[in-house]
């Protein structure tokens, strides 16, 4: 974990001016603005913040939210922008410095696929979620993210080549710096959710647009939204 806290720390300010300046981001802002509009009262807790641009934009719209991410260094850009939002340093793989039942929402966008212990993540969601509180992340789309664009004579992007799907299997990325990521199929994801005590209610897979080239048949990231299910046993947090 220190080497990936290393890796945030050293990527920070190259994710940010990517996050400002990409197309892709846009699409999750777009997708996440629609699906939330109000949550005044609500109690939201922003897990794998980044520099905390969803936590700011909660408490514009009513929520009470804080933000927590494992790099020190994203925290302190966090603080410096948004310096009304609540910002913690914590690893979110391990318990969270919360009561149980605390938050009416957990919101984790582009996270988990970054995270080696996402049971851990899960089953700590779930204790500081309130029962039928919303846990809601999104991921990039494990089943084309790593494939390979295959391109006509004119350079139109038409379709992906996917080699590698099933297996689980890591390696580094390089959009802003070294990085790791985990690739897992999306059947991982669903059935270790359920596994920590959530119940699946929505789906989405938003149509991606890559400079002039609409991708309408190749979603590049997945949305999930799940509600804390209190009857079902009670997963055991590390």
């Amino acid at each position: 974990m220190d080497n990936i806290i290393k890796q945030w720390n050293n990527a920070a300010q190259q994710y940010v001016e990517f996050q400002e300046n990409s197309e892709h981001a846009d699409i999750n802002k777009q997708v996440v603005k629609t699906r939330f509009k109000d949550l005044q009262g609500k109690k939201v807790l922003d897990l794998g913040c980044g520099y905390g641009y969803y936590t700011d934009y909660f408490n514009s719209i009513g929520a009470n939210a804080v933000g927590v991410d494992v790099s020190d260094e994203m925290i302190g850009l966090a603080r410096k922008r948004y310096s009304r939002c609540e910002f913690w340093v914590s690893d979110i793989t391990k318990k969270l410095p919360f009561e149980k039942e605390s938050f009416d929402m957990v919101f984790c966008n582009q996270v988990l696929m970054d995270v080696e212990d996402i049971e851990g993540v899960l089953c700590e969601c779930n204790r500081v979620l309130k029962d039928s509180g919303i846990l809601y992340y999104s991921i990039v789309h494990p089943a084309f993210y790593d494939g390979i664009w295959l391109k006509d004579k004119n350079g139109f992007k038409y379709a992906k080549a996917i080699g590698k799907y099933i297996n689980s299997y890591s390696f580094a990325n390089d959009f802003w710096g070294e990085t790791m990521h985990f690739h897992r199929p999306l059947s991982y994801y669903l059935n270790m959710a359920a596994s920590c005590g959530f119940c699946l209610q929505h789906i989405e897979e938003p149509i991606c647009y890559d400079g002039i080239t609409k991708t309408d048949e190749i979603p590049l990231f997945f949305f999930t939204e799940y509600i804390k299910d209190g009857k079902l046993p009670h997963p055991s947090s590390p």
